[in-house]
């Protein structure tokens, strides 16, 4: 019996190694597949303007608590007027639609059948730990900026995303850009309970319409 069972557990490692072999073999043997890009031409962008942007995002209260909770509160209608204020050409030149506490920006493309480019974010964060307030640097909604960096809660998780993106919009309109292939701005308002209400819906719609993207850019890292 103990001679089988050394004889197994021979057997397992052997096999064990062979496919770490064969696997680190595999990962070697893999080629980068980084689409080549050109740098994009700079613009210019008022930083302090941007920041102060952010900022005013911050101090709106946009936070989810769960998934049971109403699909959109009067938070939602002051950061979608927010919005508009902020960014007036984009909201000029790009269509929005509005579901619920959620935005889908169309960005209309000089090649229309060529197929469109999705750049995701969400608007909303997640509560404030009762109890927790002192243990920030700075008030979590004061959306304060000192010492060369936006504070608040979703200065990185993805307030940040959301201002950013349209901060190049902004920035490219003013310059007369427009892109070769529709752009679709698609900002959720409950990714952090799930995004059944968010991306979700979005998501649908898109389906619904027969949209089919040529690439996805969600929010990523904090970079």
């Amino acid at each position: 019996m103990k001679r089988y069972l050394l004889t197994f557990g021979l057997g397992l490692l052997l096999g064990v190694l062979l496919l770490v072999g064969v696997l680190v073999a595999r990962a070697f043997g893999f080629d980068s597949r980084q689409v080549p890009a050109e740098p994009a031409a700079p613009f210019s962008v008022d930083t302090a303007a941007a920041a102060e942007r952010l900022a005013g995002a911050l101090r709106i209260r946009t936070v989810s608590f769960s998934d049971s909770a109403p699909a959109a509160g009067p938070e939602w209608a002051e950061m979608h007027a927010y919005l508009a204020r902020s960014f007036p050409r984009a909201h000029a030149a790009l269509r929005r639609e509005t579901l619920g506490g959620s935005l889908l920006y169309t960005w209309p493309g000089a090649e229309p059948p060529l197929p469109p480019v999705l750049l995701m974010g969400h608007l909303d964060v997640v509560p404030v730990e009762p109890g927790t307030e002192r243990a920030w640097t700075r008030p979590p909604f004061a959306g304060v900026v000192a010492d060369g960096f936006v504070w608040g809660r979703g200065a990185l998780d993805d307030k940040l995303g959301v201002l950013g993106t349209l901060e190049a919009v902004e920035g490219l309109l003013a310059e007369g850009f427009r892109p070769r292939r529709t752009v679709l701005l698609a900002f959720g308002s409950d990714e952090e309970v799930g995004g059944r209400r968010g991306a979700a819906r979005i998501a649908a719609l898109l389906r619904a319409r027969r949209v089919r993207p040529a690439w996805v850019l969600d929010e990523g890292g904090a970079v």
